[in-house]
């Protein structure tokens, strides 16, 4: 039954109580005050969602600005280390050409002049050679400058990912808590809303002039002594699929995990919930102990679970597609008691 649904049903039960202690109207708030939890930390889960998208990016932004800024540096050290090689091999061209092989004392004049001019020219480009390596440097020196801002930056984004994620972790933690206990918070009101529901039935006849000592289910029959043993079977089927018709060893439906289990303990019930609520005792909801089945659907037809007590069902399907351990959930028709 879902929190509205409860409230509604709830409402009329509430006010015609007494003035005292008031467990319905108390798990109803404490109800509505984890949904409200439960909803605050929905957004900030999203608003945390986005900053960490938001971090992500950044790093995946920072990464991408050092691997071209990589790229651009290892261009620039290939253009200093050719245009070194260039000047080295111009260098000794230069002095080559210059002697060519001869003594200085065998140089006429016009060998001297154009020594000279060989001279200048070298210094000349020798000049360039120099300017340009100075600005491969600065541009080095500038790419290793925003390689380092980059990687400050990929460092900041990457600790705010894990930051960020840190918080989501114990945030969902904190809310799987929250939800875990409004599960149970739920699954009680169900058993007080029935609880309540019989008592008012009960308090109608005895108005009316029933002695009210029978009640509407006169003569429970005792706890069974074989519910220990299903439950103890059907818990072993935890985690196991759920399948439409099996029953078992390895998938069941709803009716097909109640039937192995109490075959497990001795006793023998038909493959289908309608058939099951026909043949067994029934008993009010409220009065439900641990191995009582709950059942769900116009005559029993719909579903069937095992109760474990504290408001929780184990069974197939339902609110989960694999066996497992929840709350009473939706609004179930009735229980029974298998002998």
């Amino acid at each position: 039954m879902g929190l509205i649904a409860l409230a509604v049903t709830t409402a009329f039960l509430v006010s015609a109580g007494s003035a005292g202690a008031d467990p319905i109207g108390d798990a109803l708030k404490q109800a509505q005050t984890l949904q409200s939890q439960i909803a605050s930390n929905n957004v900030q889960l999203d608003a945390l969602g986005q900053q960490y998208d938001g971090a992500q990016l950044r790093v995946q932004q920072a990464q991408q600005t050092i691997a071209d800024t990589q790229a651009k540096l290892a261009a620039e050290e290939a253009r200093l280390s050719t245009l070194r090689v260039q000047v080295r091999a111009r260098a000794v061209t230069d002095y080559q050409s210059a002697v060519d092989g001869q003594s200085l004392n065998t140089l006429d004049f016009s060998d001297a002049q154009q020594l000279l001019v060989g001279q200048k020219y070298a210094a000349a480009q020798a000049a360039v050679d120099n300017t340009l390596i100075g600005q491969l440097n600065s541009a080095k020196q500038a790419l290793t400058a925003q390689q380092t801002a980059a990687q400050k930056a990929q460092a900041t984004a990457a600790n705010d990912v894990q930051q960020l994620d840190s918080t989501r972790a114990s945030l969902t933690a904190a809310q799987a808590q929250q939800q875990a206990t409004l599960n149970q918070v739920q699954g009680q009101l169900v058993l007080l809303v029935a609880q309540a529901q019989q008592q008012a039935a009960e308090a109608e006849l005895s108005a009316a002039g029933d002695s009210g000592d029978a009640g509407a289910y006169p003569n429970l029959p005792p706890v069974s002594p074989l519910a220990a043993a299903a439950i103890a079977f059907a818990r072993a089927q935890l985690g196991k699929p759920y399948v439409y018709a099996a029953a078992g060893p390895n998938s069941y439906d709803c009716s097909g995990l109640v039937m192995a289990a109490y075959a497990s303990a001795g006793f023998q019930l038909p493959h289908y919930s309608g058939a099951q609520y026909a043949m067994l005792p029934h008993i009010p909801i409220s009065a439900a102990q641990p191995g009582d089945l709950l059942f769900w659907g116009e005559a029993a037809s719909e579903h069937v679970a095992i109760y474990v007590g504290d408001g929780r069902i184990l069974e197939a399907g339902g609110t989960g597609n694999d066996v497992h351990i929840g709350p009473i959930w939706g609004q179930p028709m009735g229980a029974a008691r298998v002998p």
